[in-house]
């Protein structure tokens, strides 16, 4: 088990995911509607920062939580891409190369839920002092 979220598959493909949108947003033409513009940019901001929030809390179902928020961001930020797309700011590919991904990043956050709700540490700080106590311990 990772001991940092930056290990994490699901961690590195949303930070890839949030750089491929952040370029996308940053073009010219979202300037013709700075509300979606911002709008993106805030949900896509958001998916990271939850993980990372959440990451930081004492329970699993506190993380949880957090990892719900970070899921339905992804769903925001892949919805209004698709707006975007509808008015010709990125190609069919584009919009599709972020669905896939958007997908890809909401199942694995849906099976890391799934996971804590079977696990349910109600101190996840204890726990993770063990592990790195055994860990500390098993290279001495």
């Amino acid at each position: 088990m990772p001991q940092k979220l930056e290990q994490m598959d699901v961690f590195l493909k949303a930070r890839d995911f949030s750089v491929a949108v952040t370029a996308i947003v940053e073009r010219p033409v979202f300037e013709k509607n700075r509300k979606l513009k911002v709008q993106i940019a805030d949900a896509n901001e958001s998916i990271l920062s939850n993980m990372a929030e959440g990451f930081e809390q004492s329970t699993d179902a506190a993380l949880a939580k957090y990892l719900y928020i970070a899921k339905g961001s992804v769903a925001e930020v892949v919805t209004r891409l698709k707006s975007a797309h509808r008015r010709g700011w990125l190609t069919t590919a584009e919009c599709t190369r972020c669905a896939t991904a958007g997908d890809e990043i909401a199942r694995m956050l849906g099976g890391w839920i799934k996971h804590l709700a079977r696990c349910d540490w109600k101190d996840r700080g204890r726990h993770n002092a063990r592990i790195s106590k055994k860990t500390r311990d098993a290279t001495d």
